[in-house]
């Protein structure tokens, strides 16, 4: 890849990518820099944070099947590795310190890294065995399945051409969410917890409870937009 001019790098056309207007890249190859969409993103615009996050999604999930491994697979989703690395970045990316190409990569990559960590001892606490989980192969992950209350326009999220796209562009959505609506998202929607357990833990009505998940919802729709733009396979 050669340097442009203005010393970026000049990125090929056909590079994949993984939100619509983002390129993006797999393996070790980093995305070329942009300093103003960091920017925009620390300001808080939505649409900045969702392609920021979205420019290293591919990285990431790689960097979290490495880490979860033979050891821990089926017991470690990924997904939800990625999504509570989403949470932590979009609070703390005020406070990040841009300083140049990579530099963002390596700050998320390190919250992933302590997120991981952090799974590692959860699982280690609960007795042998307790929380593994059966994934047959090429089955959809949870997030996969729940793009279709997001995206009402969808019919088929299985045959959606860009899902993984639309599954990055979900989880920065449901990062972007208050902490009560995304509680509820990621108990009821996702992990699928009885209702009445999560109004006791939340200290709430079951009908409050469902009020919450219809208003993330709604938000989420709000945030990730029109279903087109994962529709193209081009």
């Amino acid at each position: 890849m050669r340097l442009a001019p203005s010393g970026r790098h000049e990125v090929p056309p056909d590079t994949p990518s993984i939100i619509p207007g983002m390129q993006t890249y797999t393996g070790d190859q980093p995305p070329s820099y942009d300093a103003a969409l960091v920017r925009a993103a620390q300001a808080g615009d939505d649409r900045a944070i969702e392609r920021l996050l979205g420019s290293v999604h591919d990285r990431l999930l790689g960097r979290a099947a490495r880490k979860i491994g033979p050891e821990w697979q089926g017991r470690i989703d990924p997904d939800d590795l990625l999504q509570e690395t989403y949470i932590q970045a979009v609070t703390d990316l005020p406070g990040f310190t841009d300083q140049g190409e990579e530099s963002f990569y390596r700050w998320i990559s390190t919250i992933l890294d302590h997120r991981f960590i952090d799974a590692v001892r959860k699982h280690r606490a609960k007795k042998r065995g307790e929380g593994r989980v059966a994934v047959a192969p090429g089955a959809m992950s949870r997030h996969e399945s729940f793009l279709g209350q997001c995206l009402p326009d969808l019919q088929t999220p299985s045959v959606l051409p860009r899902r993984q796209e639309a599954v990055a562009a979900m989880m920065v959505a449901i990062a972007r969410l208050d902490p009560d609506q995304r509680t509820v998202v990621q108990r009821l929607m996702l992990d699928q917890e009885s209702i009445s357990e999560i109004a006791r833990d939340m200290g709430r009505s079951e009908d409050a409870v469902r009020r919450l998940g219809s208003r993330a919802v709604e938000k989420l729709r709000g945030l990730m937009g029109d279903a087109a733009r994962f529709l193209s396979v081009g």
